[in-house]
């Protein structure tokens, strides 16, 4: 036991195992997903291939999840202010995408669709469209085969 300056008996500090050290020896550590608090390494990349006066077409590539989704509505929702009311989300990158994902993928067309927009989703994979058929939303969210097929029905 160690005493404080009053010396009265403290328990001794031990070291506190974060998140990150856990995950690092696990299979998620093995994948590069691994996210630590502070130097925090994100495995989302986003990027808008093209935009239009209407639209616009955004490549997605990792694991959208409570640590990253933030950045995916941001992102998605700076497109409709900038007036982008067509959003095509290409998913043939996205290796996992969880509840906050969904609800951010509802949140941004429920936010397009009030003006008139829509978010769509392509290259979406059987993983995430079993998910997608388990939640219902399959039906908010159709299948499209390719972004000029999304843009154009």
């Amino acid at each position: 036991m160690n005493r404080n300056v009053s010396g009265i008996p403290t328990p001794r500090h031990h070291r506190v195992t974060t998140a990150c050290e856990v995950a690092t020896v696990g299979t998620r550590a093995a994948r590069g997903g691994v996210r630590c608090p502070g130097g925090a390494r994100r495995d989302l990349t986003i990027r808008v291939v093209r935009r239009d006066s209407a639209s616009a077409v955004v490549e997605i590539a990792g694991e959208i999840d409570v640590h990253t989704v933030g950045e995916l509505r941001t992102i998605l929702l700076a497109l409709a202010d900038e007036g982008r009311v067509h959003i095509v989300a290409d998913f043939s990158g996205v290796r996992f995408c969880d509840a906050a994902g969904l609800g951010a993928l509802v949140g941004v067309n429920n936010r397009l669709t009030t003006g008139g927009g829509s978010l769509r989703l392509i290259g979406v994979r059987p993983a995430q469209r079993r998910i997608l058929q388990i939640t219902r939303l399959d039906q908010l969210f159709r299948r499209y085969d390719s972004v000029d097929d999304a843009l154009t029905s």
